[in-house]
């Protein structure tokens, strides 16, 4: 979402629900830059207490940040729930996002219908909307196209993964941009390090991106927003 059209919104968006911002995602917007791995895109309201433990059992593994079986779980939140997660967020407000309506359907709708499409956890896209100050190609302007475009990547890195064809694959050792050395236990984690190159465990990246998303399982299960049991 880098567009100069989506920056109003995504202002706005930080003024309600802070949602994830990882150091410069790979996908539907370009190519990364290794020149500025470490710029400053996390928000300190995203980040769980005590060295990015988001519950008092998990630690970060970052060969083994999101399983199969969660990431590929299209669902896990209905469009009834996740409108009620933007109306109570995490962060104890409302989000814009439960006002928002894209080609005449809400955002909640347009997020779930773009992670079915898919086979992804519609919380995942949630959890990993970020801007980045890059440019941006007109045919992926709009929120919709921005939610599809997420969810299609997801998708092609993971099977890419399951085939053999992706730089970052199940049990294959490969460095990040950090740099780190990383050997994705699972297809999803493989899937997760060729969208965002980046460990940056504390600061951003796929640390991020784990890290915001245990504090919305979390924040969904105990509100009973979630259809099915997360792993």
């Amino acid at each position: 979402m880098r567009s100069s059209s989506l920056r109003s919104l995504i202002s706005q968006a930080l003024a309600g629900l802070v949602l994830v911002v990882t150091a410069h995602s790979i996908g539907c917007a370009g190519e990364a830059s290794p020149s500025d791995p470490y710029a400053d895109h996390e928000e300190l309201s995203d980040l769980e207490p005590g060295d990015g433990k988001a519950d008092g059992l998990d630690s970060f593994n970052m060969n083994d940040v999101y399983d199969d079986a969660f990431l590929t779980d299209a669902n896990a939140i209905d469009v009834t729930n996740l409108q009620a997660f933007f109306e109570t967020t995490p962060y104890g407000n409302r989000s814009w996002l439960a006002d928002a309506t894209i080609n005449g359907v809400t955002a909640a709708e347009a997020i779930v219908a773009a992670a079915q499409a898919e086979s992804i956890n519609p919380l995942v896209l949630v959890a990993r909307m970020c801007p980045d100050g890059g440019g941006c190609s007109a045919s992926y302007r709009g929120l919709d196209k921005q939610f599809a475009c997420a969810a299609q990547v997801l998708r092609k890195w993971y099977d890419a993964s399951i085939d053999g064809t992706g730089q970052y694959r199940m049990g294959h050792s490969t460095r990040t941009l950090d740099p780190k050395t990383v050997t994705p236990k699972n297809h999803a984690t493989a899937s997760l390090y060729a969208y965002t190159p980046w460990v940056l465990v504390g600061s951003g990246g796929t640390w991020l991106v784990w890290n915001v998303t245990k504090k919305y399982v979390r924040y969904a299960t105990a509100a009973g927003l979630l259809t099915s049991s997360p792993t």
